[in-house]
């Protein structure tokens, strides 16, 4: 929802800038074996009610940190900051620990959470459900009705890639590195509904389209449409899905800021109708599909051009893009900083990858310091010699898997 109106004589850009909140998926993990724990209904059994709250999902190993209703990055910090470590503290007294990665890096056999609608899934898509334990961040920002947030969404569509690139962290799976920077995107994108949202005029158009999908039995429900960006079903706000869930709180809060940028900026800085035609959906697939596969590390298209640029020259343009917005917000100054940051040491999955070729290739190692990185007790950035007992994990046999495309 957007933010309730100030007292007299406070600025009036405050009462435009939408209030945000945040949706983390975490891995539960065996300490030992680094493999999957089935511990979800035990941690969330373990937690107070208190904000941020959890919530089970539909396989056991993950358990969803969601936020209140926040209005600005310092509120957010402290709800994400306090809810990591109850949640890490409730993991460790029921035998796991918790992690924020896109995808498990040790092969793990899939546990259901007992429930109705959880079965059904698994009855009705079988092995894509099987094959769906990972780890995401859902960004809602608030809007004032359908019609803003399918305007907005429109809007957005050619800066998804880019978001993906910048917030890509799963790039080891099942022991091996998958040669992506996003293997969550690539695993999830089994899904039906999952994707680049497609330009709909309105509230008509997008009624049609899901009621058309659940007729197909792609979702049960608008709750089962997963586009990068869409209307939530259950809140009056736009719900951006389209990162893995990051190591850090900063990196969260720069998605946050972003996407609250795209959003604001769609409502209130840019001119209606646009000046170009909507990219099309399958370009726009296209797109996500090389965000995923090189993350930072290779080329994206503009979001104003569409034309290839250097990853980080694609992430300044959208900077650029949204920088009134992130003026209204105050959030520039820490935009800078936190993408500076990135672009020295970077992101997510470039530095897990350089944890895992450090380590001779033992995912075990990047299990062990995305633990660290999530509860906030390491530094953000892989160590640069070998951690101690590397010589007694390298040892051990690992898991096989497909051939490694190092980048």
């Amino acid at each position: 929802m957007r933010q309730a109106p100030t007292p007299a004589g406070a600025a009036v850009r405050a009462r435009t800038v939408p209030t945000i909140g945040v949706e983390e998926e975490f891995l539960l993990i065996d300490p030992h074996s680094r493999q999957l724990a089935p511990k979800g209904p035990e941690v969330c059994a373990t937690l107070a009610s208190a904000t941020p709250h959890a919530e089970p999902e539909m396989h056991a190993a993950q358990l969803e940190l969601v936020t209140g209703v926040c209005h600005n990055l310092d509120e957010l910090r402290g709800q994400l900051t306090s809810g990591r470590q109850r949640f890490g503290r409730a993991a460790e007294e029921n035998g796991c620990r918790l992690v924020a990665v896109g995808m498990p890096p040790v092969e793990s056999p899939p546990v259901f959470t007992p429930k109705d609608r959880y079965a059904y899934v698994q009855e009705t898509y079988r092995s894509v459900a099987h094959t769906s334990c990972v780890g995401g961040t859902h960004i809602h920002v608030g809007v004032d009705g359908l019609d803003d947030a399918l305007h907005a969404c429109n809007r957005m569509r050619p800066w998804l890639p880019t978001l993906l690139a910048l917030f890509s962290n799963s790039p080891v799976h099942n022991g091996t590195d998958t040669g992506y920077a996003s293997w969550r995107t690539i695993a999830w994108s089994r899904w039906l509904t999952t994707g680049p949202p497609p330009h709909l005029p309105d509230a008509a158009a997008y009624h049609a389209t899901v009621e058309q999908l659940v007729h197909c039995a792609a979702g049960l429900d608008d709750g089962m449409l997963y586009w990068y960006a869409r209307p939530s079903a259950k809140w009056p706000t736009i719900e951006l899905r389209i990162a893995d869930v990051s190591l850090t709180v900063d990196e969260e809060l720069l998605l946050t800021a972003l996407c609250r940028g795209l959003v604001h900026t769609a409502l209130h800085h840019e001119p209606h109708p646009p000046a170009t035609p909507p990219v099309p959906n399958e370009v726009l697939r296209a797109s996500c599909w090389r965000a995923a596969r090189y993350g930072l590390t290779g080329q994206l298209p503009h979001g104003i051009t569409g034309r290839l640029v250097p990853a980080w020259q694609a992430v300044d343009a959208l900077i650029a893009h949204i920088r009134p917005a992130l003026l209204d917000a105050g959030d520039l100054p820490f935009v800078e900083q936190a993408t500076g940051w990135l672009r020295t040491h970077g992101n997510g999955a470039q530095r897990l990858r350089e944890v895992y070729q450090r380590s001779g290739g033992d995912a075990a190692d990047v299990v062990d310091y995305a633990i660290q990185a999530t509860k906030g007790a390491a530094s953000c950035h892989p160590p640069l010699s070998r951690p101690p007992g590397w010589a007694r994990r390298r040892a051990r046999p690992r898991p096989s898997g497909g051939e490694t495309d190092r980048q």
